[in-house]
């Protein structure tokens, strides 16, 4: 698949003013200088950025062609199956974590999605645990981040 480098930074530039406005709603930790928003909102400044550049490049070389072409992608529905679990994982995820946790539903997210990308059974399984629980214990214990533990409440 193809899409136009002006539409891809158009929407990556979207995305990062979407994240931007998303992290100035996470509530401040007490007694620190420096709020667990400041990051998002640092990527989703260079994000912006990122996306001008894109944009801008995508402007110097338009062509006559199609801003979409999806011909390429004809009998490749592997990837188009890994892509449509990426997205739409991320966007059920914003929606069930809360009463599942992150280390359940990261779990959850990560080993079909490295099945599906062609991983060995059994070195995804404990791949998916370690890096999830890696991932949930440095947000959690290292940066502070409110990060829900659902069932998992002895991980907290």
């Amino acid at each position: 698949m193809r899409i136009d480098d002006r539409i891809l930074g158009v929407g990556l530039a979207l995305l990062a003013l979407f994240i931007i406005q998303q992290a100035q709603t996470i509530p401040s930790v007490p007694g620190t200088t420096f709020g667990p928003s400041l990051m998002p909102t640092l990527i989703g400044l260079v994000m912006v950025a990122c996306g001008l550049a894109v944009f801008l490049g995508g402007v110097r070389s338009a062509g006559a062609g199609p801003l979409i072409d999806v011909s390429v992608w004809r009998g490749q529905t592997r990837g188009l199956v890994c892509a449509a679990w990426a997205i739409l994982g991320v966007i059920v995820g914003i929606a069930v974590m809360p009463w599942i946790g992150f280390p359940l539903f990261g779990l959850i997210y990560a080993l079909p999605l490295m099945l599906l990308m062609g991983a060995r059974p059994i070195a995804a399984l404990p791949v998916a645990v370690v890096v999830v629980l890696c991932a949930y214990l440095v947000f959690k214990r290292l940066l502070y981040v409110p990060l829900p533990a659902g069932p998992l409440t002895f991980l907290g």
